[in-house]
This record gives C-alpha cells, sequence and structure tokens, in this order.
C-alpha cells in the first residue's frame, strides 16, 4: 500500500483548491452563491479525508470541471445596462413621451482620466481617439461619450458618438470632425499618451436586438460614427443579419473608414455597403447623388419589412423620413437622431450682444447672463438644481420649465407638444429676455 503524499503536496492542492472557491466566491453574486461553493469547499476537504494521489487528481478534474461548468451554464453578474429600454420606434432619441413631465434619465458617473492609445485621421476633418476603455465599461452600439476638454482656457464639455464596437477589448474609440471650438482643440491638443476626462455612456439610439429584422443604417457626413459601431457590431455578434449600409458624403475624401467598410462588407455575408457622393462627377465604385427613394428601393429588398436607423443633418433626416415613407415603410420602423453641432455657444451665434437677468423659482438663486451664455451656464452658476449630460440637445437629462420668459434653442430631445407645455432644454437655450426657471 503507497504512502500518502507529503504534507507540503496535499498543502499546495489545498491551495489550488481555495483558489477555485474564492474565484466563484467572486465570480458570483446573489442568494444561490453558497450551494455554488459547497461542491468546491469539499473537495478541497477531500484533499485531507483521501490524501491518495488518484483521490488527489481526481479532486482536481472535478474542480476544474465544476468551476467551468459554472461558467458556462451560470453566467457571472454583469453590470447593469446603461442605457436603459429603448425609445419608442420612429422617435430622436431620448425623447420622452407626451403628455405630463419629460422623464429625465439617470444622470451618469462623474467623469473618468483615461489614457489615449492613438490618433488616427479617417478623412482630412475627420479624426478618431482611441482611448483605454475602463474597466467594467459597458455601452451598446450608438451611444455616446462625454468628453471634458481645455479650449481657449476653459473646460469645454461634448458629447461624441462611440465608434468602436462593444467587442473591442482595452479601447474606446470617437471619431470627431473638426467644427467649433471643442473639436478643434481636441484635434490641435489631443495625442497618443495624453489623458481625457470622459463620462457616460448615454443615448437610447441604440442598436435593435431583434436578429431576425433586416437593418437598414442610414449615415450622412460625420453621422457615419454611431453607424460604423453598429455596422462593426452587426458584423461581429451577428454576421448572418441582412445589414445595408447607405453613407452620404459630399465627395471621395470625405468617406471615413473607407477600407474597413469594404472588408467588412466581403468578410460578413449579411452586409452591403453603398457609398454615395452627393457632389461631382460619377465616380468607379460609388453611387452618385443624395440618397432617394428610388437608391432604396433598389439597394434595399423590400424597405418596408426592415428597421431603418437615420443619423445626419437634420434636413437629411427629414428628407429620407418622407422617402421611406413613400415606400411603405411603417413610422415605427424609422428611427432616427439628429448629428449637429447644437450648442450654438461654440461659435458664438447665440450672442446678441444683451444681458438678461436669470432667476430660479423653486431654489431662489438669479443671475446675469449674456444672450450668448446658455441657461445650464446660468443655472450652474446660481447654484440651481438642474442636472446635465451631453450638453448638446440631444439626451434631455436638462429639461426644464421655463416659468417666465422667452428662449433661443432648440435640440432633439423634446417633441413639439413638450415645447408648447413650456418644457426647454437648458443646455441648448439661449436668453431674449429676463427668464424664470423652474429650478
Amino acid at each position: 500500500m503507497s504512502s500518502p503524499p507529503p504534507v507540503a503536496v496535499l498543502s499546495f492542492v489545498t491551495t489550488l483548491h481555495i483558489a477555485a472557491v474564492l474565484l466563484l466566491s467572486h465570480r458570483r453574486a446573489g442568494p444561490g452563491r453558497r450551494l455554488l461553493l459547497l461542491p468546491s469547499v469539499s473537495f478541497a476537504v477531500l484533499v485531507w479525508v483521501l490524501p491518495g494521489q488518484a483521490w488527489l487528481l481526481a479532486g482536481l478534474v472535478a474542480q476544474a470541471t465544476w468551476v467551468v461548468a459554472c461558467e458556462r451554464l451560470l453566467p457571472a453578474e454583469g453590470p447593469a445596462s446603461a442605457s436603459g429600454p429603448e425609445p419608442a420606434a420612429g422617435s430622436p432619441a431620448g425623447r420622452p413621451a407626451v403628455g405630463g413631465t419629460p422623464k429625465k434619465p439617470a444622470a451618469a458617473a462623474g467623469f473618468v482620466p483615461v489614457k489615449v492609445l492613438a490618433v488616427i485621421d479617417e478623412t482630412p476633418e475627420i479624426r478618431t481617439f482611441r482611448m483605454e476603455r475602463p474597466e467594467g465599461f459597458d455601452f451598446r452600439p450608438g451611444q455616446f461619450l462625454m468628453i471634458r476638454v481645455a479650449a481657449q482656457g476653459k473646460d469645454e464639455v461634448r458629447c461624441y458618438s462611440i465608434s468602436s464596437s462593444p467587442e473591442a477589448a482595452g479601447y474606446l474609440e470617437i471619431s470627431v470632425r473638426r467644427q467649433g471650438r471643442a473639436s478643434g482643440a481636441l484635434h490641435e491638443t489631443i495625442r497618443a499618451g495624453g489623458v481625457l476626462p470622459i463620462r457616460g455612456p448615454g443615448g437610447d439610439f441604440v442598436y435593435p436586438v431583434e436578429p431576425d429584422v433586416p437593418l437598414v443604417l442610414h449615415a450622412g457626413g460625420v453621422g457615419v460614427t454611431p453607424m460604423i459601431s453598429m455596422l462593426r457590431h452587426a458584423a461581429k455578434s451577428e454576421p448572418g443579419r441582412p445589414v445595408t449600409f447607405l453613407y452620404t458624403v459630399k465627395a471621395e475624401p470625405d468617406v471615413a473608414f473607407r477600407d474597413e467598410l469594404a472588408v467588412l462588407a466581403r468578410r460578413a455575408p449579411g452586409v452591403r455597403v453603398y457609398v454615395t457622393l452627393s457632389r461631382g462627377e460619377p465616380k468607379p465604385g460609388f453611387l452618385t447623388g443624395r440618397m432617394d427613394p428610388q437608391k432604396i428601393a433598389r439597394y434595399v429588398p423590400d424597405p418596408a419589412k426592415a428597421i431603418h436607423l437615420i443619423c445626419g443633418p437634420a434636413p437629411m433626416i427629414a428628407s429620407l423620413r418622407e422617402g421611406l415613407a413613400s415606400l411603405g415603410v411603417p413610422d415605427d420602423r424609422i428611427r432616427f437622431e439628429a448629428f449637429e453641432a447644437a450648442v450654438a455657444s461654440a461659435s458664438g451665434e447665440a450672442d446678441d450682444g444683451a444681458t438678461y437677468e436669470v432667476s430660479f423659482s423653486r431654489s431662489g438663486g438669479a443671475t446675469t447672463i449674456s444672450g450668448g451664455t446658455s441657461l445650464l451656464d446660468a443655472a450652474e452658476a446660481a447654484g440651481a438644481p438642474v442636472d446635465s449630460m451631453c450638453r448638446a440637445g440631444t439626451c434631455g437629462t436638462c429639461r426644464t420649465r421655463l416659468v417666465s420668459g422667452r428662449v433661443e434653442g432648440e435640440g432633439t430631445a423634446l417633441r413639439p407638444d413638450d415645447r408648447k407645455a413650456g418644457w426647454i432644454l437648458a443646455c441648448v437655450s439661449y436668453p431674449r429676455s429676463n427668464c424664470d426657471l423652474d429650478a
């Protein structure tokens, strides 16, 4: 009869079992955790009850099998979805339901500094910033980040769609067109090795989780950024899903992600990519002219059965919605997001040269601002409780009721009925008289 292994060996094997117990304890949460740990603990105890070599080997094999089974059959607890429920189909992302008080989305966590890994020129105007992905950061294709950047001696906060896919391990990307003070500062000052404070994710303009339904992605200009995230996700996670990518730019040099679009179209059997040049002469490999119902009917099989997502300038969205309706596409299959520089103060266009008093009826504060200062900036200066996220009129977090006064500003996160009821988006609203806000 063979002697049992030395105590040092038994202790080492016990340590391996304890490591497995700790792994399961860390990875599992909830009331059933103790039951999952019992087999692992018993394997550790059996090392000393049955110390034979065969039993030691059998125990290690059983422990490994149990850990793998728990990983595959009972996935670890993941972070809650940051996006919340999908918006009503056919509605701009982030819009509240008509009637009653528009619901404000929960504010995201604070800004987190992340390292910039690379800076990539996509076109003469669009630059991609690749950043480290914070541990546990989860998002859905189509969502945006808030970026804080120093511009002309002042911290500016802007929203930029995430252009990388959720499957991209270890990094996040935003692709930014140079078109204002904040984006100009990003282009001029941010380099690989630098640091960017980010916050998010946010936004409800997201990839539809309906794998049996064909998808059509309509992108215009820099509106391609949330769409490339969706396309990358589709090619990786649902390569067989029919996805048609219709991309409109002014001229050939404006095509972002050109090489990758060609690769995705070749590798993913369900993906088809068509790029149209709205200006200039016809060129090989491109369609010519703006996207219209005739092109859609030609390149999209049965468009009425597909879900259509549109991201681009407001005139493009209006034109495509009308064109899709003429093709019989139901309104509940059209989802859209305007992709424009909603913050007029970035170019000074909102400043009318006058000054106005802004008061806050609930908090009792007041301040005097110029016509080029947003009501959100006024609220922050007066200490009034107005939440904010995007600062671009798209997320709806800063919805506030205007008690009195006149303002100028748009944004996409309110319906006409909400505006008639006195709701405004403080981040893109500028005073045109003395104002009182319900904040």
